[in-house]
């Protein structure tokens, strides 16, 4: 493991007046190694997560410190891979273009490809990583449901070891990972979807100027040999209670369904009145409840229409 250590003050005066700040940087070789190092910062909350960085700010000493530890060199943090068995492994550190890229994820997971490809949010960029956009709100909004959909759990390792998570406990509440200090999320897992399955993921296609998070609605189905009955979905709305939730009334709807557009434009109504029971009052306008339900209905039909696609139907 490399270490190495500056300083800087941050008042930008040449007599010191404020203290001064060091900076340590790590690159630890195995998990255990950036796990000792997070055990030693002490720090009262989890690392953000900067790119292919961990970065702690250490309050707690005389002298200020921040901790950079640095992941590139931890294979478990950089593996991008699938089998048919297995499913889709992505490293926290992987980049978001390294995952749109890769064959299986647009063969096997469009669902996936949708939320990381032309829906990709504006402040996620070329260097964004997976542990990097599950620590940011904004951009694991835009994520999540698509995650959510295709139950997608986290390993997170930490001075205790293992643990799993699926990420719609991962993103429970604020938005970002809901893990303890000393923790951090190794990779995301996604199980091989099932037989006669499909998703789709759409977003808002608004400009307005707003600080509002665009709305999002993420549909996967599963139907039977006949392909036209349903049984089983995942709806999961984005941007509605200020972190994606699954709408559990319209699933329970769709299941043993015959699915054809009147069902479509049903189970969409039924998302609507989940998001206006459980948005935010300032944020369901008549014209946002509309377009949530639009969305609705499209990921649900373009999802069916996978599905067909994949039987060659």
């Amino acid at each position: 493991m490399k270490r190495g250590m500056n300083d800087f003050n941050p008042s930008g005066n040449a007599d010191g007046g404020l203290p001064m700040q060091e900076i340590e940087h790590f690159t630890p070789e195995t998990l255990d190694e950036a796990a000792a190092l997070l055990m030693a910062a002490d720090a009262p909350w989890p690392a953000q997560v900067e790119g292919t960085r961990l970065v702690l700010q250490v309050t707690g000493s005389p002298r200020p410190c921040t901790f950079v530890i640095d992941l590139e060199r931890i294979p478990e943090l950089n593996r991008l891979d699938y089998d048919e068995r297995g499913g889709l492994r992505i490293g926290a550190a992987v980049s978001y273009p390294s995952v749109l890229q890769f064959p299986p994820v647009r063969r096997v997971y469009p669902l996936l490809a949708d939320a990381c490809g032309t829906h990709r949010p504006a402040d996620v960029g070329e260097r964004s990583t997976f542990g990097g956009i599950l620590g940011n709100t904004r951009a694991s909004a835009e994520i999540a449901p698509s995650l959510i959909c295709l139950r997608a759990s986290a390993a997170v390792f930490g001075p205790h070891g293992w643990s799993e998570l699926g990420v719609e406990t991962l993103l429970t509440g604020s938005g970002r990972a809901n893990i303890q200090p000393g923790e951090f999320v190794v990779d995301v897992r996604l199980p091989p979807p099932p037989p006669r399955s499909g998703g789709a993921y759409l977003r808002s296609s608004s400009q307005e100027a707003t600080d509002k998070p665009m709305a999002g609605m993420g549909a996967f189905l599963v139907m039977e040999e006949d392909l036209v009955t349903c049984c089983g979905a995942r709806l999961v709305l984005g941007a509605v209670a200020g972190t994606a939730q699954r709408a559990l009334e319209a699933e329970r709807f769709l299941a043993g369904k015959r699915l054809d557009a009147m069902i479509a434009q049903q189970a969409a109504t039924v998302a609507v009145r989940i998001a206006q029971r459980e948005g935010k009052d300032d944020a369901m306008t008549k014209d946002r409840l509309e377009e949530i339900g639009e969305l609705a209905r499209r990921a649900i039909l373009e999802a069916l229409a996978r599905v067909h696609k994949a039987a060659g139907t």
